[in-house]
């Protein structure tokens, strides 16, 4: 499943979401504009989530040369790539490498679109353990290990979530599990975000 279309599945099942309005010095929990309080779905919270500006920077921000040349081969230059939501992808053509990073914002109800609305048209589904603190999910439309794609999420906040979307080089399709290779780039885009939130 390519960039686009994972940003079309989350981009039609996407939520508007907001903060209620605390009352008498009382915090209300997080609530999107339906009266949902998050996190639904069966999606963790966020204990310690970044800054809401935190996708203020560009998604081809979200990882430095040195990473992309790390997980491709060579240090390729980021394609905007802003159809639904802000994203940026990453292309090695000579090995077939790809990578694709995108910010979901405050309308798109972080992890708990993806527990509630993605979960349930995807072959494979996986919990991850957190990525520097934050709650990750790993999914594909093929049952795996060896898909061709696989896609992380990751919830920065109970609303924010950004997706890292790997597909392997043409030689390790079908041959390797592409998830950890996701993971691994979802845990540098975690870095640049934190970096960026002074931690």
């Amino acid at each position: 499943m390519n960039l686009r279309t994972i940003v079309a599945v989350l981009g039609l099942a996407a939520l508007a979401a907001g903060c209620s309005t605390p009352t008498d010095g009382t915090a209300t929990p997080t609530t999107s504009p339906s009266g949902r309080t998050l996190p639904y779905g069966g999606a963790p919270k966020v204990e310690n989530p970044l800054p809401d500006d935190v996708f203020s920077l560009s998604p081809c921000q979200a990882l430095t040369p040195e990473q992309i040349k790390a997980q491709l081969g060579s240090e390729i230059p980021g394609k905007p790539d802003n159809d639904a939501v802000p994203g940026c992808t990453w292309t090695n053509s000579a090995s077939g490498g790809f990578i694709g990073v995108s910010f979901y914002g405050n309308d798109n109800d972080g992890l708990s679109n993806a527990y509630a609305n993605v979960r349930p048209r995807m072959k494979r589904f996986d919990a991850l353990p957190p990525i520097q603190g934050f709650p990750a999910v790993a999914y594909s439309s093929s049952p795996g290990p060896f898909s061709s794609s696989c896609d992380v999420n990751v919830g920065v906040t109970d609303r924010l979530s950004f997706l890292a979307h790997v597909a392997p080089r043409d030689s390790k399709v079908n041959k390797a599990d592409p998830c950890p290779l996701a993971a691994d780039v979802a845990n540098d885009v975690v870095t640049t975000l934190k970096r960026k939130a002074g931690r």
